[in-house]
């Protein structure tokens, strides 16, 4: 077992027209603390969690005490946050992240600064143990975490009113309930293949569609597309009165004819169910949205959000380990491109991306003239991700006062292309 590392930070609140300070150790949880923490978390968050929450920590192979941070004081758990130790791609190449979830102050120790004082303890925790980037869904305005260096990557979502329905078709692939005895292996096979660059998807190592969190949060396909034993893709969706909510979709690459299938069936379901309208956390260029809009004739809107929320934990680490990725980029670039060094500083971190005379990228920590990238924390996110292009980018950060020479844009145009970012929505913590 590994030594608790605590902190300790003095927080100021005031007692009528005095002020008082008192001392709040910032460490990971205990085992003996669970039942307290978990009470602090329904009181928070969901009046009946309790099993939800002892399950979370009880029955993931993935879970270390030291992930559950804790704000103690005069011996009271009074805030906490779990940290979820996944694997986010980044185009081909997995990065370390630590999920940031279930942020809690109790209601009568608020306004002091505890829960920014708990959210930097995590962020120094996972600089220890060697994560590359953190993430958060935030519930509270962004501008809360912004202040903490903490950055927004937009993701697209849709929304569609439904239209006509048509009889259903006849299909060489035949859509059934998920059985998991029977499909939970291609599934998990189906998973890995159509996410292998998919940035934004976690990577999904074979325990995780075991452990309880993924479970009650709906990791498993609703329907399963089948054609001589062989399953070829899968949906998941959840409906609710007249809502119906896309959770996640994939089929085999080159088959049109599953998502054909899968598509046909779902909106027989809806049809029956009487849904009117159809959502999902899935950007509109997406083949189901699209498919989904031309056979119902329905109308689509686009929509999205900012609440996911990135940190950089390891800066060098990060670009270290997407390399091989951004090296492939340029490699398909069509003429060599001419040696240069971007400097990044991001969270109080710098370092350089160089690429040499040969065409080799590297990452270093330092090189006199490097190039700065000075641009908001954002930027850099949607351009690592793929959100967005350089090309896309560029007329607003010149409007910000970045001026790139024209044999520099030209490599960043091939490192920074434009790729869809999808987190699935059963991966949410």
């Amino acid at each position: 077992m590994k030594a608790e590392d605590s902190q300790y930070l003095l927080i100021p609140f005031q007692c009528g027209y005095n002020f008082e300070e008192h001392l709040m150790e910032t460490r990971g949880l205990r085992r003996a603390e669970m039942a307290e923490m978990i009470a602090l978390q329904c009181l928070v968050f969901r009046a009946d969690g309790h099993e939800r929450y002892r399950r979370y920590i009880l029955e993931d192979s993935s879970y270390d005490w030291e992930q559950t941070r804790v704000g103690v004081e005069d011996g009271r758990i009074v805030s906490t946050l779990r940290i979820w130790d996944r694997v986010l791609q980044v185009g081909s190449c997995g990065v370390r992240m630590g999920g940031v979830g279930g942020v809690a102050t109790h209601p009568d120790f608020r306004g002091a600064g505890r829960g920014s004082a708990l959210v930097s303890d995590a962020t120094a925790y996972m600089q220890r143990s060697g994560y590359h980037i953190a993430a958060l869904f935030s519930e509270i305005p962004c501008r809360f975490y912004r202040r903490l260096g903490w950055a927004s990557l937009p993701r697209a979502f849709f929304r569609l009113e439904m239209g006509r329905v048509t009889p259903s078709e006849q299909h060489e692939w035949q859509v059934e309930p998920f059985i998991e005895q029977r499909d939970l292996e291609a599934v998990v096979k189906l998973y890995d293949n159509y996410n292998v660059t998919q940035s934004g998807a976690l990577v999904r190592h074979r325990p995780y569609w075991e452990m309880a969190p993924s479970r009650i949060r709906g990791l498993l396909p609703t329907v399963v597309a089948l054609s001589g034993g062989r399953c070829g893709g899968y949906l998941n969706y959840e409906i609710a009165g007249e809502n119906a909510r896309v959770l996640e979709v994939t089929s085999e690459r080159g088959q049109p004819a599953v998502l054909a299938a899968l598509v046909d069936q779902f909106l027989q379901v809806c049809a029956r169910r009487g849904v009117r309208e159809i959502s999902g956390e899935i950007p509109h260029r997406h083949p189901l949205v699209e498919q989904l809009a031309i056979v119902t004739d329905g109308d689509l809107y686009l929509g999205g959000d900012l609440t996911m929320m990135l940190y950089a934990v390891d800066l060098a680490g990060l670009l270290g380990r997407v390399l091989p990725e951004l090296q492939e980029r340029l490699d398909a670039g069509i003429a060599p491109f001419a040696p240069v060094a971007f400097r990044f500083a991001l969270n109080e971190q710098q370092c350089v991306l160089q690429l040499s005379a040969a065409g080799k990228l590297t990452v270093v920590d330092s090189v006199a003239n490097a190039l700065t990238l000075d641009m908001p924390a954002s930027f850099f996110w949607r351009l690592l991700l793929g959100e967005s292009s350089w090309k896309g980018l560029a007329p607003t950060l010149q409007t910000c006062g970045l001026l790139v020479p024209d044999a520099a844009v030209a490599v960043l145009e091939a490192l920074f292309p434009q790729r869809e970012v999808i987190f699935w929505g059963p991966d949410h913590f």
